[in-house]
């Protein structure tokens, strides 16, 4: 991972992802962390009582992870297997903000878990692409990737609450607990045209329960561990969009076709009047009737 990963994270904050995880791990754990960057994360999993070990693609931020970690190990996720490194088992899994930098997040998901002791946890946190800002500014048919954020230019992967949910049931987990950080519309400092878009449109996206989601934090088991514990993010009924919009754009298409109608009507009756014999017969008044007027 980039220096723009490293952080500094504080336990007791409100609405972060990191503290959401760190919160979801506790302590006295042995814990697995995929992308631990340059340890940011890792030094409070450690101050916490528990033991980490960590995989990192970045040779440099490796080494500064290894200041924390029991172990880390120089992995590329997408192509190296950390059960071919590691014999141990562990309490927890941790892949905060990495699954969305791989080429297949579900494969590399895969392939970690028969390192997850049985009752194990597995966190995972991931941007939401469809936040409100992310929408907007691709309604204006435009993807601005940034050095981080949202859309950071080294994302290879989106997620969505539904494309979140297909991952960890394609991966045979279970979510048992679910976390939003929550943002408010404009808060991701993308280039959205903010005149672009009328109050109704705005309105509109905001009505989906999820457009203020910035981030999902969950925490799995395996599913045949996870019993009757799914939350909303297995379980909710898919976002009903509110129709009322499109209905007035039905009333308005009918609006419409009363005025073409009447339009069309009143051309005939002037055509209508034009051929008949008062319309001939007048011609010539109403023509000096004209120059009359053209003259004033």
């Amino acid at each position: 991972m980039s220096e723009r990963y490293r952080m500094p994270v504080s336990l007791s904050a409100e609405n972060n992802p990191h503290s959401f995880a760190l919160d979801m791990v506790g302590s006295s754990r042995t814990v697995l962390e995929l992308g631990c960057s340059g340890g940011h994360v890792t030094e409070l999993l450690v101050a916490a009582g528990n033991t980490v070990v960590g995989v990192e693609s970045d040779p440099v931020w490796a080494a500064e992870a290894s200041k924390f970690a029991e172990r880390v190990h120089v992995l590329d996720l997408d192509v190296d297997s950390v059960a071919d490194v590691e014999s141990g088992r562990f309490d927890v899994i941790v892949a905060g903000d990495v699954l969305e930098h791989l080429r297949d997040p579900l494969a590399a998901l895969v392939k970690v878990l028969p390192l997850l002791k049985p009752g194990g946890d597995v966190i995972i946190s991931v941007p939401n692409m469809a936040y409100v800002d992310v929408r907007l500014l691709m309604l204006e048919g435009r993807i601005e990737y940034q050095d981080e954020g949202l859309l950071d230019r080294t994302h290879l992967r989106w997620f969505t609450r539904d494309s979140l949910r297909d991952l960890i049931e394609h991966a045979g987990l279970a979510a048992v607990e679910v976390r939003r950080v929550v943002h408010p519309m404009g808060s991701s400092r993308l280039p959205v045209d903010w005149d672009a878009h009328s109050e109704v449109t705005r309105s509109f996206v905001l009505s989906d329960p999820e457009a203020t989601t910035y981030q999902f934090v969950v925490r799995c088991v395996r599913a045949t561990e996870a019993g009757d514990r799914d939350t909303d993010l297995l379980t909710t009924e898919p976002h009903e969009w509110p129709v009322h919009h499109c209905e007035t754009a039905e009333a308005l298409a009918v609006e419409l076709d009363v005025l073409r109608a009447e339009i069309s009507s009143l051309q005939a009756a002037v055509e209508a009047w034009e051929r008949s014999r008062t319309a001939r017969v007048t011609l010539p008044l109403r023509k000096l009737l004209s120059r009359i007027r053209s003259d004033r």
